[in-house]
């Protein structure tokens, strides 16, 4: 690895760009040198991988979780849950890291195995990914979280619930405050209303070894504050039980929108947008295909981008929507469309 030295803010003045450039390009030139065309340091790497991953296979909890919701036909969080809560309370999760580190004595450029989580707040790991479940453990900074409290004290935030039923065990709690917020089911039989709105339902000091049980779609935390670090593992159902996840104002707690739990729905959804709002020549031939989309809510949100890019050529496919989707809601916000806009369209 680099000397901290080599990073900028490490008790010196950030240089000018041109020395910026010059340090990436040295750095760059240094792992080539040092790692990457470097064959005894390749064999390091490669071999720390494998004794990794040799020594998770020896952690017999992991392979318990494995082989018990495996065996289940199309499981549910609740036929879940009970192994969920047996394993993030079990020494399995210290014994992965524990494997880990001692890998990452063997190579520098060692990596977890895993899927990262990295975003203002937090960084973890997502160590098991099955068909069925995945299990992560992350760690919350609690300068990170001071400092996302502060730049947002004056401008607009929100509360989005969370996509997937899921378990959280603090491992550390770290004398951190959460809040839980929690909301009514979006569902095709209770669909939202201008006055949906989510509500504060508990606000706790964490201890070590707390647990939180959030449902898809209706249920979120976050945290106000934390004394120092805050470590929890999160156990979650793959399938999801919701359709949408709901986002409220985190001043009115009222609702400000919806979002696919679907993670490939979600994605339409965002790419529409981006291609309408970047002009993008082709949008609106690219984006055809989504009116078919198995989610009524994902064929609805393609058509309105739809008449954003071109309402003239998107015109007839709305009037079809009204008379031929399946989905009684599309159908009515379609036609309903039809008469807010005929009179300017004809114009």
């Amino acid at each position: 690895m680099l000397p901290r030295s080599s990073f900028p803010g490490q008790g010196r003045q950030r240089p000018p760009a041109s020395t910026q450039k010059d340090d990436r390009v040295e750095n760059s030139q240094f792992f080539l040198s040092q790692y990457a065309d470097n064959p005894a340091e390749q064999a390091k790497f490669f071999g720390a991988a494998r004794v990794a991953n040799d020594r998770h296979l020896e952690l017999r909890e992991i392979a318990d979780l494995k082989h018990a919701i495996g065996a289940m036909q199309d499981p549910t969080f609740e036929q879940m849950l009970p192994h969920f809560r047996r394993f993030l309370s079990s020494d399995a999760i210290a014994g992965y890291f524990r494997n880990e580190v001692e890998s990452s004595l063997e190579s520098d450029i060692h990596q977890a195995q895993g899927q990262s989580i990295d975003n203002e707040a937090m960084t973890g790991l997502q160590f098991i990914d099955t068909d069925h479940f995945a299990v992560a453990t992350v760690v919350a900074d609690p300068t990170s979280i001071a400092f996302k409290k502060y730049r947002n004290r004056l401008k607009p935030s929100s509360i989005m619930m969370t996509p997937k039923d899921l378990l959280v065990r603090f491992i550390k709690g770290g004398g951190a405050v959460v809040t839980v917020f929690s909301c009514d089911a979006i569902t095709d039989d209770a669909p939202a209303a201008p006055d949906t709105a989510c509500t504060v339902v508990r606000n706790f000091k964490v201890e070590d070894g707390d647990e939180l049980v959030l449902r898809a779609g209706r249920d979120s935390f976050t945290f106000e504050s934390s004394d120092s670090v805050v470590c929890f593992a999160q156990a979650y159902a793959k399938h999801s039980p919701a359709s949408v996840m709901p986002e409220f104002d985190s001043r009115t707690m009222t609702l400000i929108g919806l979002s696919a739990t679907n993670d490939k729905s979600s994605r339409i959804q965002m790419m529409t947008t981006i291609l309408r709002l970047f002009g993008h020549a082709e949008a609106f031939e690219s984006c055809l295909p989504f009116l078919r989309h198995d989610d009524y809510f994902v064929r609805w949100y393609v058509m309105r981008e739809l008449l954003a890019i071109d309402a003239e050529r998107a015109w007839p496919l709305v009037e079809r929507m009204a008379a031929e989707d399946p989905h009684p809601n599309v159908r009515g916000t379609a036609q309903r469309t039809i008469e807010m806009f005929r009179p300017s369209i004809a114009a």
